[in-house]
């Protein structure tokens, strides 16, 4: 009697493995938070801010008042920017940058934005967060340390020399952002202004993303080829 021959297995590498659909493997792990997840915790307090501010707008919210729907709407951030921290912590098991550092320009500027019913507080919080990051990339530029590439490094395969370009060009976005900032509030109406927060918040990642994409490609490592056996 033969004995049965064993039924061949098929071996895959772990890219293609996730490659596949679930079907065909149903083990392979979920991520701990998908794409929307992270977006929406990074960018809810934004968009809640700006949403609630168009209804409070459009509810009449303090009648006369015509500051009061960017006072309400202030609270709404202040609320969301905490739960987003909550969130993050919860779901992805990590701390969010990005909803941290706005929570801690939110929390005192909104509060004072709410007790001095003063929208400049707020306002103002956009410009300095923008010439916050930039500060702080450009001294460590001058410092010859390079924050993103630690943060970046391993997506994002650049040649040395195009770290500290790559600094000193998101130095100028962040000090871009913070100008156009200063001259949107400073001299359109509460509505413009949410309006550019909110569109800025999407669109000016998106454009210098589209700008840097020539120096990006100039500058990308060669692919490493497997030397042949």
């Amino acid at each position: 009697m033969s004995t049965p021959k064993p039924e061949p297995r098929i071996e895959i590498t772990e890219a293609q493995a996730e490659a596949l659909p679930e079907a065909i493997v149903p083990d392979a792990p979920e991520p701990a938070a998908t794409n929307w997840t992270k977006t929406a915790i990074d960018f809810g307090p934004v968009v809640g801010f700006g949403l609630s501010f168009f209804i409070f707008r459009a509810l009449k919210v303090g009648g006369t008042d015509a500051t009061a729907p960017m006072i309400w709407a202030t609270g709404v951030l202040i609320v969301v920017s905490v739960l987003a921290l909550i969130a993050a912590y919860i779901i992805e098991k990590r701390v969010a940058w990005i909803p941290l550092v706005a929570t801690l320009f939110a929390i005192p500027m909104g509060l004072m934005t709410i007790f001095f019913h003063d929208p400049v507080f707020i306002k103002v919080k956009v410009t300095v967060i923008n010439l916050l990051i930039g500060g702080i990339l450009a001294i460590a530029a001058l410092m010859k340390k390079y924050p993103l590439k630690s943060l970046i490094k391993d997506t994002l395969k650049l040649k040395e020399e195009a770290w500290p370009k790559l600094t000193w060009l998101y130095v100028g976005f962040y000090a871009v952002m913070a100008l156009a900032n200063e001259i949107v509030w400073r001299t359109q109406s509460d509505s413009v202004w949410v309006t550019w927060k909110m569109a800025s918040l999407f669109g000016g990642p998106i454009v210098f993303t589209l700008i840097l994409t020539p120096f990006l490609m100039k500058n990308m490592l060669p692919e490493t080829k497997p030397s042949a056996s």
